[in-house]
């Protein structure tokens, strides 16, 4: 996902540094990867209008060959690749959703890391750093010690704590886990250094208070925020533990919303439950609304989608896990993206009605035909024609001899030919479409 994500973390960068807020800069990021794939919207109901255009020939097709799945798929293929329909189309935007979604994960989970112009190596060490302490502590407590404890039964026997401390970090029987953490040189001796500095850090990261227990050690970036802070005086010596440099920038980097912190895991025994909760009612208004424009709509489609409307229900109870499951940001995100979203509904099928649509498409059809391309669905009936043994042309040699008409091979013709026959068709178009619908038609447009 960082290939995806560091893009990402370009955008939300800029969104930050327009806002000086994260919960806000959020918004706006959602905005504009709503605005990039808002074409990919229209090109949707422009697919979904196709497709309902097809519906009486598909049940045609389905009566004729209802003994034969495999004919019945051949013959839909074909029906697709004429009228330039791609079935999974309308995919394509939740697709593109779903692939932001989680490439922005770790944009989340690391602001510094892909917000901040901080050198990431520099990030690096400190994240280690400081899921390293948090394994130490935790060994330490499940050991009924502290490390204070440790240090003052070890200068009572008159030896060095700190070097009988490393040696203790690397006895991988009695701190299997830290002895795994903290496994090179370097790490053993960044920890000893940050002891030797606050010999009661193991208290401090393992003090709910301040650190999310299910975050400090899997995602410490979160927690480099909580370091950077004085803790209201409790542990205000403990700032050192990370450098200067990214101390002064999590200082001034704004984490949260309303005095809410991005980076918290909601609970339903906190007011934080609220985002889940949206993220699960935006959801479902979304479902409900875009069932409610696609039965007015397209009154076929949705009977004929009627059995797979369990599916649709499936997403607002995915929000609701996503909600409780990722920090707050992500919920924030996903409550913003399925608000734009509804909004993008009502306003594509206000702006875009049924009428509308069908003249675009009207439009796309006579276009596609006169520049004699291949679109996608056409190639890939084509090689299912050959991957069956049956050549192309032959097949729709035999359909047009089947219709009674003439076949000719298919030969190129200039850019004025295809200029003057698109130009026809597309006015053919906009007379069926004035027609249909009772509005007067100016035939000199057609000039």
């Amino acid at each position: 996902m960082n290939i995806i994500a560091i893009p990402l973390g370009w955008i939300m960068k800029g969104c930050y540094y327009v806002c000086r807020n994260y919960g806000l800069a959020l918004l706006l990021f959602t905005l504009l990867t709503r605005l990039i794939t808002f074409p990919l919207q229209i090109k949707q109901q422009k697919s979904s209008a196709r497709m309902s255009m097809l519906q009486p020939e598909l049940k045609k097709l389905q009566k004729k060959y209802a003994k034969n799945q495999q004919k019945l798929q051949e013959e839909q293929m074909n029906l697709y690749a004429k009228a330039g329909v791609n079935p999974m189309a309308s995919c394509l935007p939740m697709i593109i959703t779903m692939v932001i979604l989680f490439a922005l994960i770790p944009v989340i989970y690391g602001p510094l890391t892909y917000v901040s112009g901080i050198d990431k190596d520099k990030v690096n060490q400190s994240n280690a750093l400081i899921s390293n302490l948090h394994v130490m502590a935790a060994e330490v407590k499940g050991n009924d010690t502290t490390l204070e404890d440790l240090i003052a039964g070890y200068e009572e026997d008159g030896k060095d704590p700190y070097k009988q401390l490393e040696k203790l970090f690397k006895d991988e029987e009695k701190y299997p886990k830290t002895a795994k953490a903290v496994d090179s040189k370097t790490e053993r001796t960044n920890l000893i250094e940050v002891i030797k500095l606050h010999n009661d850090i193991d208290i401090v990261v393992m003090n709910e208070k301040y650190f999310s227990q299910n975050l400090i050690e899997a995602r410490p970036e979160l927690m480099t925020f909580v370091f950077a802070q004085d803790m209201g005086g409790e542990y205000a010596d403990v700032l050192g533990v990370v450098s200067e440099e990214i101390q002064d920038y999590a200082k001034d980097f704004n984490y949260d919303l309303f005095g809410i912190y991005m980076g918290t895991i909601p609970s339903w025994k906190k007011i934080t439950c609220i985002i889940p909760i949206l993220c699960f009612v935006l959801q479902l208004m979304v479902t409900v609304v875009s069932q409610y424009f696609q039965k007015k709509n397209n009154p076929d489609m949705a009977k004929a989608a009627g059995s797979s409307m369990i599916i649709l229900y499936i997403m607002p109870l995915f929000s609701l896990w996503i909600g409780f499951s990722y920090p707050l940001g992500l919920g924030l995100y996903w409550c913003y993206s399925s608000l734009v979203a509804l909004l993008q509904t009502v306003v594509l099928n206000k702006i875009y009605t049924p009428a509308h649509v069908a003249e675009l498409v009207e439009r796309d059809i006579a276009k596609e035909k006169a520049s004699g391309k291949t679109n996608f669905m056409q190639k890939m009936a084509e090689a299912q024609m050959i991957q069956s043994g049956k050549d192309p042309n032959e097949v729709r040699k035999a359909v047009k001899e089947e219709m009674g008409e003439e076949y000719t091979e298919p030969k190129k013709r200039s850019k004025n030919e295809l200029r003057e026959d698109q130009r026809k068709k597309l006015n053919e178009a906009r007379k069926r479409m004035a027609e249909k619908y009772g509005d007067e038609y100016d035939d000199s447009q057609d000039e």
